[in-house]
């Protein structure tokens, strides 16, 4: 562990330094972040005015989903992780040669870039969402315990998301096209994970098939933990399942990891 924390700065500023030559990338990247959740939200504020009476649907008033979808994009910006999408391209390319001759697993590399990333574009996308607020005058009901509470599952489901995606992402060492392991990841995301809506006002064949998967405690949870929405004890427990996963996802990824190597070939090299 000491060997990680000394070569953690390192790791930072070389992942800043390529992320500032790609800065339009970066931007394009993180103005996604915004996009898709302001679609979401224009989508049911339009299902709420057609609705009968046009006031709410299952609960949720328009302010409340332009409070949910505020917090998704907060939340969805600071766990993102795309190692599942890229961790292929080095596999193939031989890339990930020199990485493994390296002291330090490339995990930790990944964690620095990860870290990196959502330092330099929060403090873009800060205005932007306060200027989403600002338009779609949203109703927050959460005080400072749920803010508390909610920045401890935004930790959680941070580390979820990047762990669960990077043990996806290994499949790199079987498989020719792992980006399609990606789309799947994203696109579970969208209906198991609160991307498209709140679960609550989803079927209930989609909240049972939720709960069977880490990806509801990614994104929904913190952000209906930060929204106010969610009980002491309901709080306590998704704390725990996150925490459960999490352990799950450690052991998956070094069970993974170690066949992978054996595995690897260096396609491209």
């Amino acid at each position: 562990m000491r060997l990680v924390l000394t070569a953690m700065p390192a790791f930072v500023r070389a992942a800043l330094a390529i992320m500032f030559q790609y800065r339009g990338e970066m931007l394009l990247w993180a103005i996604w972040g915004v996009v898709y959740p302001a679609v979401a939200m224009a989508m049911w504020s339009a299902a709420i005015a057609g609705t009968e009476g046009g006031t709410e649907i299952r609960g949720f008033t328009q302010p409340d989903f332009a409070a949910y979808f505020i917090w998704t994009m907060v939340v969805g910006h600071l766990c993102t992780a795309w190692d599942v999408y890229e961790l292929g391209y080095f596999v193939r390319s031989g890339g990930m040669s020199p990485k493994l001759l390296r002291p330090l697993l490339p995990v930790w590399e990944s964690v620095a870039a990860n870290l990196a990333y959502k330092v330099l574009t929060t403090v873009i996308l800060a205005p932007i969402w306060i200027v989403v607020a600002l338009l779609t005058r949203p109703h927050f009901e959460g005080g400072f315990a749920d803010l508390a509470l909610g920045g401890i599952a935004t930790i959680l489901g941070a580390l979820l998301n990047f762990v669960w995606g990077y043990v996806l992402a290994l499949s790199a060492f079987w498989f020719t096209r792992s980006e399609a392991v990606g789309q799947l990841w994203f696109g579970s995301q969208l209906f198991f994970g609160g991307r498209l809506a709140p679960l609550t006002i989803l079927p209930p064949v989609v909240q049972w098939a939720a709960a069977f998967l880490p990806l509801k405690w990614i994104i929904w949870f913190p952000a209906t933990v930060l929204l106010g929405r969610t009980g002491t004890r309901e709080v306590v427990q998704g704390l725990i399942w996150q925490i459960v996963w999490l352990a799950a996802g450690v052991v998956a990824f070094r069970a993974v990891w170690s066949r992978g190597v054996r595995r690897y070939s260096a396609v491209g090299a």
